[in-house]
């Protein structure tokens, strides 16, 4: 696996050799690349990044392309042929797989891993520690709580994986901390799972479900907090201009 290295101190956030996007990062260690890799201005990796296959995998060498102020911290990976958008975060040892998209202004936390062939819209929030299986979908404006698994794989003994497939996160949905997504359940628009609930079935939109396995226990707009929401306002969408 290749590594980048930076021409800054890590965290002055300033990018180090990095073109703009559609440009090779110019860098003495661009030849030894087994991947096209191109990356945004006012990007930022540190040293210890890797961005390509590993020596010796069968992951082809498609283009890594990285948005324009990416921050990408020590210790993670991207495997050929991701694409990230402008303004991606992500935590220390962060892998993301094969072939996978994510969109702008997303943040990924320390020690989660998205495997290959996901899809992730944009401004999606993935705290720590997550499992994020291959042939996921996760829609714009979702939030995953830390420990968060969302499984891919019914039939885990299986030799050829042939009905592997993740779930399917729709937009504005929030996903509770230590919760369990099973393969081919699909998570409703604006919906909410709590915290360590094992989700065996599609959820409609705008709806709680709790439990395990997780079932209805309200709509969206009952969910009150004393501290700073009014009624029927959860998960209004949020009045934000970005480039």
């Amino acid at each position: 696996m290749s590594v980048v290295k930076s021409s800054v101190p890590r965290g002055d956030g300033v990018a180090g050799r990095f073109g703009p996007l559609g440009r090779p990062v110019d860098s003495p260690r661009a030849g030894q690349w087994p991947t096209d890799v191109r990356i945004g201005q006012g990007a930022l990796i540190d040293e210890d990044v890797h961005l390509g296959r590993e020596i010796g995998s069968a992951a082809s060498d498609a283009a890594i392309e990285i948005g324009k102020g990416a921050r990408i911290r020590s210790g993670s990976a991207l495997q050929p042929g991701v694409r990230v958008g402008d303004r991606f975060d992500a935590g220390r040892n962060v892998v993301v797989g094969e072939g996978t998209v994510i969109g702008k202004d997303c943040r990924i936390s320390n020690n989660t891993i998205v495997e290959s062939d996901c899809q992730l819209g944009d401004r999606v929030r993935v705290d720590a520690n997550c499992f994020i299986g291959r042939f996921t979908t996760i829609a714009d404006d979702v939030a995953i709580g830390a420990g968060v698994c969302l499984a891919n794989d019914p039939h885990p003994g299986s030799d050829t994986h042939a009905c592997m497939r993740g779930p399917t996160i729709e937009s504005g949905a929030q996903i509770g901390m230590n919760a369990t997504i099973l393969p081919f359940v699909t998570i409703g628009q604006r919906s909410v799972v709590g915290a360590g609930s094992v989700v065996t079935d599609t959820v409609a939109p705008g709806l709680v479900v709790a439990g395990n396995p997780a079932r209805v226990i309200m709509s969206v707009a009952q969910i009150s907090c004393p501290l700073d929401l009014k009624e029927g306002e959860y998960q209004r969408p949020a009045q934000i201009t970005r480039e």
